[in-house]
């Protein structure tokens, strides 16, 4: 379960991080301080705001990579507390034959 979920934060932490990429660099609603930057507005129009997807996107890109440490964290010590993954003994021994 906690592979899952650091399989699943890893790849949100990724795919927010290349959808910042593009919000600066390719689209420009964002500028380098990923601050929302709108385009100019026509008189008499309120002005742009962002919108929830770029909102979305920003909390994700903020959240997802502390969120995979603590997971990453998580699974270590799992593991360690668990020992090793039980299995067959190995060939060659006394219960092995």
């Amino acid at each position: 379960m906690l592979k899952g979920a650091l399989v699943g934060a890893l790849a949100v932490w990724a795919s927010s991080w290349r959808i910042m990429y593009l919000e600066v660099h390719r689209w420009h609603h964002l500028d380098a301080r990923l601050r929302f930057a709108p385009p100019p507005t026509p008189p008499g129009f309120p002005p742009a705001r962002a919108g929830v997807p770029v909102r979305a996107a920003r909390a994700a890109a903020v959240l997802a990579p502390p969120v995979s440490v603590a997971l990453a964290c998580s699974c270590l010590r799992a593991a360690r507390l668990t020992g090793p993954a039980a299995g067959p003994p190995p060939r060659g021994t006394a219960t092995g034959r």
